[in-house]
């Protein structure tokens, strides 16, 4: 694996404004599709099973961090590096690295089967295990082609993806309700044809603008873990976090507590898709940044995605934050609003979430992955202590232990911001 070049120089012929709507897109129809497993979800189960699934989605989004951190995160760190389109070289390795990790990321699905069942029906488990199971090895790998895309200056092709992706969704999860399949293998039998169909879209758009150029230096399997172990690490931690909480409430608050969670996270999830829609186009940006220990460009871009983010998510809890008759929500997800307040509460987490996501891949860049495992580790503790309360509080311990731990984070992430470029300066003063 080529080194990362701390003197990579910027590359300004593709400006971060002009790829911001394709990133928008991007990241708005990949979450739609989502939204619309879970908006389905919210419609086809109880509040009972509805919380049975809610552990598994948080299953889902666990597995598919092993292949992505520990793979395909180097790789994309690697694929800045480069020039042109032979940022699109890295495909020819990293993909084949990432089958195995993907498959160990996907089994991490039987841990929520086993965590539910004493608690769910036979028929549900099974349903949500094989078809959770599938999603989670596909999903890792597409994200990755998307975001490898962003980074060649191909967002629209990505924005491409995520349509497919989208439409493919809707179309497998109308045919399955037409044809009344059981309940419990529709939400994740849609993304699983989605991301399969999506990916191989893409693989078609990446050999169609390589059909031209030869392959780049190959990437070491060797370096890319040394890289990614530290990176899966940071990001386990909080996961791992997320699935102990959510058993947590399932077991002190029950299962339809945990619902109504669900459903709470899914009408606040839009501020996710605003924060991934300035991500996939500012990431490089930040990236770059981060190489090249520029403390101005990091500061801007920071500034931008932080602002547009917060701007965006109070501007969102009149809209959605309570039941009133012009919120679409309350017809879309009625489950979330059966709790008062429940749906603000996450809104608000979301947006603390969030608001750590560029500045998160921008420290990865600076290779300070290890102090993010520490940040995590000490959050994840704070998470899953405050979920106890979930006896007294029941669904809002979700909201309530994820913006709880995460206000840590933001607080050493700024911190260690600082250090990084405070040392940049005193090299550069040095020399």
């Amino acid at each position: 694996m080529t080194s990362l070049e701390p003197n990579l120089a910027p590359q300004g012929s593709t400006g971060v404004r002009s790829k911001l709507p394709a990133g928008i897109v991007d990241a708005s129809f990949a979450s739609l599709a989502t939204f619309t497993a879970g908006l389905v979800a919210v419609n086809v189960f109880d509040g009972h099973d509805l919380g049975i699934y809610a552990v598994f989605f948080v299953a889902f989004t666990f597995g598919q961090l092993v292949a992505y951190q520990l793979i395909y995160v180097p790789a994309e760190i690697a694929a800045v590096a480069r020039e042109g389109v032979l940022k699109l070289s890295v495909f020819d390795d990293s993909i084949r690295f990432g089958i195995l990790p993907s498959i160990a990321g996907a089994s991490l699905v039987l841990a929520a089967a086993l965590s539910t069942a004493p608690l769910a029906s036979a028929p549900l488990l099974i349903g949500l295990t094989v078809t959770g199971f599938t999603a989670t090895l596909l999903s890792p790998t597409q994200d990755h082609v998307r975001r490898t895309l962003h980074i060649a200056h191909k967002s629209w092709q990505a924005a491409a993806m995520s349509v497919t992706q989208f439409a493919v969704t809707v179309l497998a999860i109308g045919v399955m309700l037409i044809l009344d399949a059981p309940v419990a293998w529709i939400p994740f039998s849609g993304l699983t044809a989605a991301n399969l169909i999506s990916l191989t879209l893409g693989m078609i758009l990446v050999a169609h603008d390589r059909r031209h150029t030869k392959g780049a230096e190959h990437l070491e399997l060797q370096a890319l873990v040394a890289e990614g172990k530290w990176l899966l690490l940071q990001a386990a931690i909080p996961a791992g976090a997320a699935f102990i909480t959510a058993n947590i409430i399932t077991y002190l608050a029950g299962p339809t507590a945990m619902g109504y969670a669900e459903a709470a996270r899914i009408v606040a999830q839009p501020i996710v898709v605003l924060a991934a829609g300035l991500i996939y186009p500012l990431r490089p940006r930040a990236m770059e940044a981060a190489l090249n220990l520029d403390l101005r460009s990091s500061v801007r871009v920071e500034r931008l995605y932080v602002s547009m983010v917060i701007v965006g998510g109070l501007m969102y809890i009149p809209l959605a934050g309570v039941a009133w008759s012009w919120n679409p929500m309350l017809y879309l997800v009625p489950l979330a609003y059966e709790v008062p307040g429940l749906v603000t509460a996450t809104i608000l987490a979301n947006i603390v979430l969030a608001s750590v996501f560029l500045l998160v891949n921008e420290m990865m860049a600076a290779n300070r992955a290890r102090s993010l495992a520490f940040l995590n580790l000490v959050s994840a503790g704070i998470r899953m202590v405050v979920a106890t309360s979930a006896g007294l509080i029941g669904a809002f311990a979700r909201p309530l232990a994820e913006g709880t731990g995460e206000l840590f984070v933001v607080g050493g992430l700024l911190s260690l911001h600082r250090r990084v470029y405070r040392q940049s300066a005193t090299q550069k003063s040095d020399t």
